[in-house]
């Protein structure tokens, strides 16, 4: 997840990223493990609780970004009119 809708406009980069939506979301991060901006790609749903943790943050160079492991997480979504 990022953080507000102008920064979805750096992080999507693919050559399609610009042709779909913005979802606008409320996430419960819980208690959220800081990465490095390489964040762990190895990681885990199981292996992030094991360790207290509900979430991720990293800063790419791009601004923060979320990454969840549980659905329940996400409280509320809805698209984001431009």
């Amino acid at each position: 997840f990022a953080t507000t809708p102008a920064a979805t406009n750096k992080k999507a980069i693919s050559p399609h990223s610009h042709t779909g939506f913005i979802i606008v979301a409320t996430v419960d991060v819980g208690k959220v493990l800081q990465m490095t901006s390489t964040c762990d790609r190895s990681m885990t749903g199981k292996n992030l609780s094991g360790q207290g943790y509900d979430s991720i943050s990293f800063n790419p160079g791009d601004g923060d970004e979320y990454s969840i492991y549980s659905a329940d997480r996400v409280l509320s979504a809805k698209d984001y009119s431009r």
